[in-house]
């Protein structure tokens, strides 16, 4: 999920107004990680599945002998909203992007996101001006780089890595057709 900067104020107004609160602090040091599996039975259910229609396939520039990444791509603003919510796995060649509004300091956290990632953000010229590792699962606490991104890239955590994607990377954006909705997809 992703707000920018303007957003964030409105978010917090909208959050107290809905009496939003964080779960109770707990020893953590006295229980072991809860698998993906434990956390999605403890989470709310969306009531659909959002479907992203946009797929395109990434890759690392100074990397052109690797398979590219194939991603979803987030457009609209109800499906950066949603982004990577409820999902339990991610495929390691697998991501999605987000193709933001226009250039800024794009704010982005983990609420309903089973799984951790990596949030790597991307300019208009698609090099990447800032990568967050390891983004654990479940948080609410915003994630974001200095530098002003139009595009901002999760994939599953340690994969940026992996991969070669760290600031300064080149990368290749080639948008596939879009996908019709999988038969009894929600």
């Amino acid at each position: 999920m992703c707000i920018s900067r303007q957003q964030w104020g409105e978010a917090v107004i909208i959050l107290i107004a809905l009496g939003c609160t964080r779960p109770p602090a707990t020893d953590s040091s006295a229980q072991a990680p809860l698998e993906p599996a434990a956390l999605a039975a403890m989470q709310p259910k969306p009531t659909t599945r959002l479907h992203f229609p946009g797929r395109g396939h990434i890759r690392v520039v100074a990397q052109p002998q690797r398979p590219p990444l194939t991603v979803e791509v987030a457009r609209s603003k109800e499906e950066r909203s949603y982004g990577l919510m409820y999902r339990t796995t991610l495929g390691p060649d697998a991501g999605m992007v987000f193709e933001m509004p226009g250039d800024d300091r794009w704010a982005f956290y983990m609420r309903n996101t089973l799984i951790p990632l990596d949030m790597v953000f991307i300019d208009r010229d698609w090099q990447v001006v800032g990568v967050v590792e390891n983004v654990p699962p479940l948080t609410e606490e915003t994630r974001q780089v200095e530098l002003p991104s139009r595009f901002v890239l999760e994939v599953a955590a340690h994969r940026a890595a992996e991969l070669g994607i760290r600031a300064g990377a080149q990368l290749e954006f080639a948008r596939l057709p879009d996908a019709p909705a999988a038969v009894g997809a929600p």
